[in-house]
């Protein structure tokens, strides 16, 4: 037979006090004494209590649920993100729902429709790199539903909406810079999709470190990926069929150097010995490969984190203005993370 589960009343019953006693207690609220507390606490551990995350919900109308959602789930450092925001988030009671959308700007809009219909208490989303439009985003405004945008945004959209990036300008910029400063002529530059913003910010950077060293901005040195990794082999080709052909290659993103070193070694070309490798990410994989791969490290998980910050600090605001019969004005919040460089044995 099935153990009964033990329940606030028991610890109650045990302790004799009020059920409301032993839940405010649980609650840590301020005004139970601590001795009490603390014998609540201690029992309810002992006798193995777990506070039903349903009836939490039903009491204070939350669902202890947040949502996130990122553009795939291949990709580490998505993965180290979704960590900072679980850790700060788990204390607080919530649990996530992770979907993703794919890379698709549709699949990312049934996303969010979802995550409304299963009543979030908040959203964090990372756009697909084909997102235009911020209709989705302006759906869950209006259903009153907290949203914070991390990594990947959309520089043009005036909704107030707080944001967590990195500076990827400067991430291209040291990517560029380090070569420079290692004797590399010849500098390529495999971008990401060319309206992707992150994508034209550490291209940015790339030209501006180029230029600041008295090095020309070749457009035959510029080539774009359109899939983020499954076109990486026709950059490569079209960089090799040059006259003079590139010394240095900086990608867009880890996953891409990764690739790029896996054709470059089926190819006989020796890394950094006839052409360096340069990512941009900071993805833990990069010691493992041969050469260990030298990077741009982003804070991942610290980026998570900030953004679930920021996420719980709006569902605060909403609830106090909300509470006092205020209206909630929200209001654009833009965090800048910066980046550093990791120097390995591909450059």
């Amino acid at each position: 037979m099935k153990k009964k589960r033990p329940t606030i009343k028991d610890i109650a019953r045990k302790l004799d006090i009020s059920v409301s006693t032993v839940s405010r207690a649980l609650r840590d609220a301020q005004d139970i004494n601590p001795i009490t507390k603390r014998k609540v606490v201690e029992l309810a551990d002992k006798i193995g209590y777990k506070k039903s995350v349903l009836a939490a919900g039903l009491a204070s109308k939350k669902s202890y649920l947040i949502g996130v959602i990122i553009p795939e789930l291949t990709v580490s450092f998505f993965g180290t993100v979704i960590m900072g925001i679980d850790e700060f988030l788990k204390p607080l009671g919530y649990d996530l729902i992770i979907v993703y959308s794919d890379e698709n700007e549709n699949k990312e809009s049934d996303c969010i429709d979802l995550l409304i219909d299963r009543q979030v208490d908040g959203i964090l989303i990372s756009l697909s790199f084909n997102t235009t439009k911020d209709d989705h985003l302006r759906r869950v405004m209006e259903e009153e539903i907290p949203i914070v945008v991390f990594d990947r945004i959309l520089p043009n959209s005036e909704l107030p909406i707080p944001r967590v990036i990195v500076d990827d300008f400067d991430a291209g910029y040291q990517a560029t810079n380090h070569l420079i400063n290692k004797g590399y002529k010849r500098i390529a530059f495999i971008t990401g999709p060319t309206d992707m913003h992150i994508s034209q910010q550490r291209l940015l950077g790339y030209k501006t470190a180029m230029e600041r060293n008295g090095r020309g901005t070749s457009g035959d040195l510029i080539v774009p990926t359109i899939d983020l990794r499954r076109s990486v082999g026709t950059a490569l080709d079209k960089l090799m069929v040059l006259k003079d052909r590139p010394d240095a290659i900086i990608t867009f993103n880890d996953p891409i150097a990764f690739k790029l070193i896996s054709l470059l070694h089926k190819r006989g070309i020796k890394i950094p010995d006839r052409i360096a490798v340069m990512g941009i990410s900071g993805d833990a994989m990069g010691e493992l490969f041969y050469p260990s791969l030298s990077t741009i490290n982003q804070p991942a998980k610290e980026m998570g984190y900030i953004a679930a910050g920021l996420l719980q600090d709006r569902i605060n605001e909403m609830k106090k203005a909300k509470d006092s019969g205020r209206v909630f004005i929200p209001m654009s919040i833009i965090r800048k993370l910066p980046v550093q460089l990791i120097e390995r044995e591909s450059t």
